[in-house]
Parts: C-alpha cells; structure tokens; sequence
C-alpha cells in the first residue's frame, strides 16, 4: 500500500485524545434510595469510580476509536496498484516519433511497426482496463497535439486512433509529457499512461508530476526486434575537377544492432544506378564507402536496402555544390564553333547526328536526359516522330534554322533592332552580317527580340511551360560565330533555357521550418514528390506573397521546389532532401524516469511503472469513508441502546 500524504499522520493524536477523555469521565448511575440511610453506599460507589482507574471494556469507546483511525487512514489518501482498473480520468500520451516505425514481431510470427501495435495496444487497454474511465488522447510529434478530451466511448477512441501517422521530424517529447503534467496537475483522480519504446532523443527528468505516470513499452512478443538497426549515419558528393569533371561520394554506414551486418550499398545519381558496394559492418560500429568517377547529377541516392528494422534512416541524399554543369545534347551535322561556345559556358555538351536521332530517341531513359536540346539545321523530317515530339515539348529546346516551315528571305541591311531580353543582354550585333534567314510563317510561342528592320531575326518565348528559342538563320550563312559576341549570346542562351533548374536546397529534417530565398517573380510555388510526381503540399504564404519561411514535406523523401510566374509558368526548379531525425536511429539519449511529487504533501519520489509490473494505481480512500459511515451508523446504534453503560 502506498500513501499520498503521509503527514496527515499526524492526526493520529486524536486516538490517545479520546482514550484520555473516558478516562477523566465520571460516571453516575440514577439509583432510587428508600432513605437517606442509603447514601452512605452511594458515597462508596463514587469512591470506587475513580479517574484514573484502569479502563473497563467499553463498545463505544471501541467504536469511537475505530472511527478515528479510519478517518486518519483516509486522510493519509492510501492507494495500491491494481492489476484491471485505472483511475477515473486517464492521459494517454502515444509516441509518434521515427523510432516508433521500427519493425517488431507480431505473436503470429509476422512483422508489425512498433507504432501500429502501440495504437492497438491502446485500444485494447482502454476496453479492458478502463471502460469506465475518461480518455484524453494526446500525441508526441513535431508537436503536442491533444486529439481526443475526457472521453469515454471506445468507438471514437478508436476512431481517433485509427488516422494518427507517425512524425519524421524533430519530436517534442519534453512539451507533450508538460501539457500531460499540465493537464493532471489539478486532478488527482487521474493518471498518465506513456505508450513507447522509450527511445527519448532528449531528456524529461527534469519533469514533475502529481499524478503516477505508467510507461507501457511497445516491445517484440519475443522481447526482442526483428532485426537490428542499420543507418545511413554520412552521405555526401563533391566535383572532382582533376578528373574530366566527374564526381566522388562518400557515405558512412552504422551498424546499431548486437550483430555483424553485410550491407549491400547502392548508389543512384540522379535516377541511374551509378555502382553497388558490399560493405560488411561490425555491431556499434560504423564503415565507410568510397565512390569515384561518377556522372554528374542534379542529385544523388544512397540506398542500403529494406534488410533491417528500422526503413526511414536508409536512405539519403546528397547535392553538388553550387551548380553543376549542364547537359546539352546537340543535334546535328556537327558545329564546332556552337560546340566550342558551349563548353566555354560550361555545358557538357552530347553530338547526336540526325542519321541516328530515331535510334536514339528509342533507347532515351527520363532519369538521364539531358537539360537542353539544341537542334541545328535538321530538317523537319528527322525529328517529326511522336516520339520525338512527346519528347521535346518537355525540354527546353534551342532551334537553329530547324523545327518549323518558312521561307527564304534576305537580311535588310541597317542596323539591327534588339529587345531587352536576358538571352540579347550586353549583346549588339554591330558589324555582324547575316545572308539569309529561314523566315517562319508564324512563331505562336514566341517573339522576337532580334530584327533587322521588319525581320525577325530571333524568336523566344515558352511552348508547354518550357522555354523555347529559335535563331532563324544558319550560322553558316554568317559571320557572327566569328565574334567575340557569340561566347556572351551562347551563355546566355544557355543560362535562360535552364533559369528554372536552380539547382537545390540541400538537406533538411521532415516537417522542419526552413528559410528558402524565392524568385521576385514567383507568385506560387509548390512541393513535389520526386517518387510519385505527386503535389505534395503548396507553399506558405505571407500578405498575399510567397514567405520566405516554408515548413520542409513531412514524410522523408526526394522533392522538387517548383516556382511559378502569375501565368503558370514554371520559372525556377530546386531539389531538397528530406530526412528523418538521424536522432532516432540509435537507442535514444535519455532513462524514461518522471518525478512524482504529491500535491498535497510536496513530497517527490521515481514514479516510471510499466503496465506489466503493477497495473494502474486504485485510490483507497473512498472505500474507506464508507467504512467510516458504517461504523458511525453502528455507534449510533450502540449509543441509542445505551449499551455503553
């Protein structure tokens, strides 16, 4: 048995107090006489009645006394675990941090999360243990949340329960075991249940509690889990610029369980199975993989593989360093001067001759195509199949003299009329001579920001959101890849065609807030799943303007950041890795030990019970108040027949 206030010990004084009381008590007996003769044998009876004479056998003296020790008894708030009954309001606090995902055997044999047997297990201990009880239902993520308040009905406890998905992101676990405090403080006919692996990534012993806190573990029927954890602890890239520009990773490897593990390392740069490692890794230990020489990506997987408990920590991500070069895949005869200006800005730069244009369209993979496509002098029919066209109208394409019907029409000579446009900035064409120029009937896409007089010289513009450009004429037929020009013209070329790969945000943890600087031109922006292709949420917005403070997707994963214009135009495209808490892969960082101090008596002690050891705490007091009225009835009776004489 234990006790919530033990000072009220104290009134226990009063059971002495009321054995002194009989003890001075004088006794007399109405007694009819015959004569005064008589009162000499009175005298004697009152001789005989001393105060101090030991104490005879008194029932209602025994009563009284009786009465008084209960009542003492009561005041003490004595309580004692019970094994099938909870107190009258139950907190039930449900771990949803990453850990809680983990896989654990089921009693059939089969394997479960350790976060669906711990909604289960709630369920199943509320039906049985406290139907008669009030449930608040709150749960641990990236924040405190209560779902559920003083609630009695299994059916909307479970159907609370039954949408609750587990938190990736930092968890609270510290502010959901205060608002549980918080919300017990006031009611000591209350109790806190903590269902959870006890995998705490911060400490809460600092944490006081009026009220017994129970921890029910989520464990293995065995015991014991599946498998032990492996992590992916490192993962990182970085350009090689002494080796023809192609890039090294490096990825460190935890083994967290009790045995030795042989891990098959995968790596994936940018949707391409890049090269496989076998790595053997000892408990408590970690390895290191070493990667070289490979192609250049806008992002880079590590995959070690579904063959441990623990999924969400088994894959990352890892982005270049500033921006990487651009692929650029030119189509045609062969240009070298256009091939030159490209690697000059920086492109790695793909020839594709129009003999073999249908073969190679046939074996093109989406994970490794290329960031833009220029097509130069090729007649209409090499790139006229459907293939081709479902293929293009999801690229930004450079057109030179190719990709559309027109005529031939002389150059007027003059001066030429330029726009103001990123593609023609710091360009001025003087003394740049143009034979001819293949004129197009109509360009629907575009307009041009090149003329000379009333020719249209160069067209840009966008077809399908993507970004289109069209030089009208052959460089062939003029002087201007001879210019010093026409480095400055490519480069911004090709920095307009790709303005919306922006490169990426690099790494973040799942449901995290993050500073993301945006285009002034964005009005919207929104994340996409890099998996599923899917829209995963729209980005926040402040004042009618996109906020600088956007919360990172919830759910780990690949993800592309896509900027849009009022028009719906896609104008900037970032990649941004979301993570698990890496705090969750190891066994945690702190000892469930919550402090239980009495409110009536300011005493503190350990209170961190598992359901299995005692079961919940059954209050004692009010069994013993109705004892107490029992035996009030029962001195009333005594008293009433004058039996105490």
């Amino acid at each position: 048995m234990h006790f919530d206030s033990l000072p009220s010990l104290w009134f226990g004084l009063s059971l002495p107090a009321i054995v002194l009381l009989y003890l001075f008590k004088r006794k007399y007996v109405d007694t009819r006489v015959s004569s005064h003769m008589l009162w000499n044998r009175v005298l004697k009876d009152m001789e005989a009645n001393r105060p101090w004479q030991k104490l005879r056998n008194r029932l209602l003296m025994i009563i009284q006394l009786l009465a008084a020790a209960l009542l003492v008894l009561a005041l003490m708030q004595p309580w004692m675990w019970s094994q099938r009954s909870a107190k009258a309001h139950v907190v039930i606090v449900l771990d949803r941090s990453a850990s809680m995902t983990a896989s654990i055997l089921a009693p059939d044999g089969a394997t479960e999360s350790r976060f669906e047997r711990a909604k289960r297990m709630i369920a199943d201990w509320a039906k049985d243990e406290a139907p008669d009880s009030a449930i608040t239902l709150l749960t641990m993520g990236e924040q405190a949340e209560v779902l559920l308040s003083r609630e009695s009905s299994p059916d909307k406890l479970r159907a609370a329960l039954d949408p609750i998905q587990p938190a990736y992101g930092k968890t609270a676990y510290k502010e959901a075991m205060s608002l549980a405090a918080a919300m017990t403080r006031s009611d000591p006919d209350s109790e806190i249940r903590l269902f959870t692996d006890g995998q705490f990534a911060e400490p809460v012993s600092d944490l006081s509690f009026a009220v017994p806190v129970t921890v029910e573990r989520v464990e293995a029927a065995d015991g014991a889990a599946s498998s032990g954890n492996v992590s992916v602890s490192q993962f990182g890239v970085k350009s090689a610029r002494d080796a023809g520009g192609t890039v090294t990773a490096v990825a460190s490897v935890k083994n967290w369980g009790d045995t030795p593990k042989q891990i098959e390392v995968s790596l994936y740069a940018g949707g391409e199975l890049a090269d496989v490692r076998t790595v053997a890794v000892e408990p408590g230990k970690q390895a290191s993989v070493y990667f070289e020489r490979l192609a250049s990506a806008d992002w880079y997987k590590l995959d070690i593989g579904r063959g441990d408990s623990l999924l969400m920590d088994n894959v990352s991500y890892a982005f270049l360093e500033g921006d990487r070069p651009k692929k650029v895949l030119l189509v045609g005869s062969g240009n070298l001067f256009l091939e030159k200006a490209l690697q000059l800005a920086g492109a790695e730069v793909t020839q594709l001759s129009p003999d073999g244009a249908a073969a190679w369209i046939r074996s093109q993979k989406a994970d490794n195509s290329p960031d833009v496509v220029v097509v130069d002098s090729v007649a209409d029919p090499v790139l006229a199949s459907a293939e081709w066209g479902k293929w293009l109208s999801s690229k930004p394409v450079w057109y030179i003299r190719s990709g559309y019907e027109g005529k031939e029409t002389a150059v007027p000579a003059g001066t030429y009329s330029i726009e103001e446009h990123p593609v023609s900035r710091y360009v001025k064409l003087q003394d740049t001579h143009v034979a001819n120029v293949y004129q197009p009937g109509k360009v629907d896409w575009g307009k041009p920001i090149v003329s000379a007089k009333d020719v249209p010289l160069i067209y840009a513009g966008a077809e399908n959101g993507q970004p289109r450009l069209l030089i009208a004429f052959s460089l062939q037929q003029s002087d201007l890849p001879l210019r010093s020009e026409f480095p400055v013209l490519v480069q911004n070329a090709l920095g307009w065609l790709t303005a919306a790969q922006g490169g990426s945000l690099g790494k973040a943890v799942a449901g995290e807030r993050k500073e993301i600087a945006m285009s002034p031109d964005a009005f919207s922006a929104k994340w996409i799943s890099a998996e599923s292709g899917h829209t995963d949420s729209e980005a926040e917005k402040s004042s009618g303007m996109i906020a600088s403070m956007q919360t990172v997707p919830s759910l780990p994963g690949l993800y592309r950041l896509e900027e849009q214009d009022e028009s719906g135009k896609t104008i900037r495209v970032r990649w941004l890795g979301a993570a698990a808490d890496s705090r969750e892969s190891g066994p945690g960082q702190s000892e469930l030990r919550f402090t239980h101090t009495s409110a009536a008596s300011g005493d503190a002690g350990e209170s961190a019970q598992t359901g299995e050891e005692r079961g919940a705490p059954l209050a004692l007091w009010r069994w013993i108040v109705v004892l107490i009225l029992a035996v009030l009835v029962w001195e009333w009776g005594v008293y009433r027949r004058g039996t105490s004489v």
